[in-house]
């Protein structure tokens, strides 16, 4: 099949709108993560197009793993195809199966479109077979943008530090010419190199402008993060003490729970023997793929560091525990949970990133549905880390989502005992074990714990939600508690639950009419919620309006999340008698918890700021 059909099919599929089987497109698992019986293996699709167009879903969906499958199946049955052959590039390369990228690669060199990615693999490939000069060559590439610009100059200033020629990489570094956002970068890589080489002196100037310069920290977290650990490494290895230890110190400044710097600081203050920050030139070119990588790791440049990541990957002599967890975390952003799980067991016990890897496996298991498995994992991890606070509040997440708020409560009683009272979540931990006791119908505690956060932080929506519903749902503090919530709508004027609970506080008030106004306001943003259909027929019932009524409570019979049992019987009887007679439900869909998962790692990076695009 030549190029233009190929596109042809492409262009037809989205005309058309059509959805290419839609039922086995996910890898379909068991609770256990293993291929269920059903599971639609891509060698049973018999048509070109049919692979095709679902190796364009899966791409769509970021599920690179299920995109190369059906690649490697489309190829099979037309293995001449240039489009073909360069999406399946992509697919392999974003999916780690690099020696079969590098194989089209090697074809599309001249290719426009994909040509320049084609030779940045190519080079990689020579860098780690050790064939240098070929890697600089292959990346002797014009018309680039300032990040392939830097990212290029780079790597080539590693393959130069591969081949000996400490001096010409540090000249083609020096001679790098670009956007301001580059000297944090190239500090950093500077400093690497002249370690590499010897030139210690230079790597002590380069290191140390990068930590004396705090805009460095604004540019990439990662680099000066980084940049404070090679340094102390080298001041350590020289057994200049004081200086490793300073070092240290300026990364935890801007990173208090770092943990790879606090294991650092430990391992210098009891006189442990240091490992040099890169040995060779392959372990140089992965980080600097990774630092590149990190600093693009958000909205739409997540394919582009992916992509990074997997070269890094590739390259280095074997995966840096860092670069597994920020694989692990796009596979997470993705919802490809047991990916994430494979990359964080390969993190070694030891290691600083361990922690972080328990935590986030017992998060990512309760996504999965295997929840008994990821209560009791995360019950281990706090065992093994007791005085860990993010362990406790991760353990707090899945019992509240799973109901058990009295248990809830006494994880949260320890988080709150380790807590330092300058944390940023420490209202969090005052409102999630707010929320627990109300839920064990323990107002007396509960009303105090969501003061409290709000003394904290006063302007946090969910609370000011919360607390405002709760007491113009028992009848006290009317006027202030519909100010609260008020102020939530302000803060979060696109938030339907928020605007729900205010929608909600009207019908508790009476004021039929300012309820259906909010209502329906909240439905738009928020058309399959149960609850919202449902107080909004309820709502449209008081004011005479009883066919949209029913119409908004049959919504609710068929909302996602669905609705639980007892509300369902609820929900019918009003369907078919009207609210006669029918207990009126008493809760407002203000947000429980932070959602599962969203704690459980204090790594400063997930926050980068000022990163560039």
């Amino acid at each position: 099949m030549d190029t233009t059909r190929i596109t042809r099919i492409a262009r037809n599929a989205a005309l058309a709108g059509v959805l290419i089987l839609p039922v086995h497109l996910a890898r379909a698992q068991d609770a256990q993560g293993a291929p269920k019986p059903d599971a639609f293996p891509p060698t049973a699709v018999q048509s070109l197009s049919g692979a095709y167009l679902a190796a364009k879903q899966a791409r769509e969906n970021r599920q690179p793993d299920i995109a190369a499958e059906y690649y490697d199946r489309a190829l099979s049955l037309d293995p001449d195809s240039d489009v073909l052959q360069q999406e399946a590039m992509f697919a392999y390369l974003a999916d780690g199966r690099f020696e079969r990228g590098v194989e089209l690669a090697g074809k599309l060199t001249d290719n426009a479109d994909v040509g320049k990615v084609a030779r940045i693999a190519l080079g990689l490939d020579a860098l780690r077979k050790g064939r240098f000069d070929a890697a600089v060559q292959e990346w002797q590439i014009g018309d680039t943008s300032d990040l392939d610009t830097l990212l290029l100059a780079q790597l080539a200033s590693w393959a130069d530090a591969g081949a000996g020629r400490t001096k010409a990489a540090l000249a083609r570094l020096d001679k790098l010419k670009g956007a301001t956002w580059f000297a944090a970068f190239n500090q950093y890589q500077t400093g690497l190199i002249a370690a590499l080489g010897n030139d210690l002196p230079r790597a002590r100037k380069s290191l140390g402008a990068l930590l004396d310069d705090q805009g460095s920290a604004q540019t990439s977290v990662d680099a000066y993060l980084a940049g404070a650990e090679a340094l102390a490494r080298i001041e350590a290895r020289a057994k200049h003490k004081p200086e490793a230890l300073a070092a240290v110190d300026k990364g935890l400044a801007l990173a208090p729970n770092y943990e790879p710097l606090a294991q650092l600081r430990k391992q210098i203050d009891e006189g442990q023997a240091i490992e040099p920050p890169y040995a060779n030139a392959r372990n140089g070119a992965a980080e600097a793929l990774y630092v590149l990588g990190q600093a693009i790791n958000r909205g739409d440049g997540q394919d582009v560091a992916l992509l990074y990541f997997q070269f890094a990957r590739a390259v280095a002599e074997r995966p840096d525990d860092k670069l597994l967890t920020a694989l692990a975390g796009i596979a997470d952003r993705s919802q490809q949970v047991d990916l994430a799980i494979s990359y964080y067991k390969q993190i070694p016990e030891g290691s600083p990133y361990r922690r972080t890897a328990e935590l986030q496996m017992g998060l990512d298991l309760w996504q999965a549905e295997r929840k008994p498995e990821a209560t009791e994992h995360l019950r281990t991890a706090v065992e093994r880390y007791p005085d860990d606070l993010q362990a406790r509040l991760a353990l707090a997440d899945v019992l509240s989502a799973d109901k058990n708020y009295g248990e809830a409560v006494e994880m949260l009683d320890k988080a709150l005992a380790l807590a330092p009272t300058e944390s940023p979540t420490l209202w969090n931990i005052y409102y999630q074990r707010g929320i627990a006791y109300e839920r064990l119908k323990q107002w007396d505690k509960a009303e105090p714990d969501f003061k409290k956060a709000l003394e904290i932080s006063p302007d946090q929506p969910q609370v000011l939600n919360y607390l405002g519903y709760s007491w113009v749902d028992m009848n006290r503090n009317l006027d202030e508690g519909l100010e609260m919530i008020k102020t939530a709508v302000d803060l979060r004027p696109n938030d339907g639950y928020i605007i729900d609970s205010l929608g909600w506080a009207y019908y508790r008030l009476g004021r039929y009419d300012d309820a259906v106004e909010q209502l329906e306001r909240a439905v738009l943003i928020t058309p399959a919620d149960p609850t919202i259909n449902d107080h909004l027929g309820d709502a449209y019932w008081r004011v005479g309006r009883t066919r949209e009524a029913r119409f908004q409570w049959n919504r609710a019979l068929v909302g996602q999340p669905a609705p639980e049992a007892a509300d369902v019987n609820r929900i019918k009887q009003k369907v078919a008698n009207g609210l006669e007679g029918v207990a009126t439900p008493v809760k407002a869909t203000a947000p429980d918890a932070a959602p599962v998962g969203e704690r459980a790692s204090n790594d400063v990076r997930s926050s980068a700021p000022s990163q560039p695009n």
